[in-house]
């Protein structure tokens, strides 16, 4: 457990840690990551798939989405496929209950359909759509900027994003994150539940290992 005292109640972020160190999500170790890097932690919210696991997913977007007020006139949350749709659904039932239940999930097609609805969404996106966008990392960004092209063809207003994770990397060739180089580039905020740096604040057993890694990345 994460939380020191019972006293103490547990940020958004600290929880959001506990749960995905607790369903390895976040798993430390030796790896390779796509890129060919090799890395001592992976990230990946592919495996949450029970309705337990799932619920605490949507809790946490729901209440990172709540909490920015950015994020205040939002209409949509849109998840690109693949892994963003479980996220935006999620989220979405996750402010069922609240002042938000209007909220719409939206996602969008790989493939475009040849028959029936041929939208390149599913869900209802209206022009004029104020949308949060929700991921579970960014690495080059470029499915996301994808995803602001589409919705804004379709004249919707991408507003901003919530992601699971920041890795903190360096963007490739940049001396700055890659979320910090998307933000720059598209102008959009960006907020993640947690990033590896707090990791290892509040995980002694790891920090020795990240802070290694980030020793030995190449510095511009």
């Amino acid at each position: 457990m994460l939380r020191t005292s019972d006293s103490l109640e547990m940020t958004l972020e600290q929880e959001a840690i506990e749960f995905f160190l607790k369903e390895e999500v976040l798993k430390f170790g030796d790896f390779t990551l796509k890129s060919g890097r090799k890395s001592p932690y992976f990230f990946n919210t592919g495996s949450l798939c029970t309705a337990a696991q799932l619920a605490m997913m949507g809790e946490l977007y729901a209440r990172k989405l709540q909490a920015e007020s950015v994020f205040d006139n939002a209409t949509v949350i849109f998840g690109s496929a693949y892994k963003g749709i479980p996220i935006a659904v999620a989220a979405a039932i996750a402010l069922a209950n609240t002042n938000r239940s209007s909220i719409r999930s939206v996602s969008d097609r790989k493939e475009a359909k040849t028959h029936g609805d041929k939208s390149a969404f599913l869900g209802v996106l209206n022009p004029g759509d104020k949308v949060v966008i929700v991921d579970d990392v960014i690495t080059t960004g470029g499915t996301k900027m994808e995803a602001i092209e589409k919705l804004r063809e379709a004249g919707a207003i991408p507003i901003g994003l919530i992601i699971a994770f920041d890795r903190a990397e360096e963007a490739e060739g940049s001396s700055i994150t890659a979320k910090e180089s998307f933000e720059k580039e598209t102008g959009l905020p960006v907020f993640a539940l947690a990033n590896i740096h707090d990791v290892a604040r509040i995980r002694p057993d790891v920090r020795e290992a990240v802070e290694k890694y980030f020793a030995s990345l190449p510095k511009l």
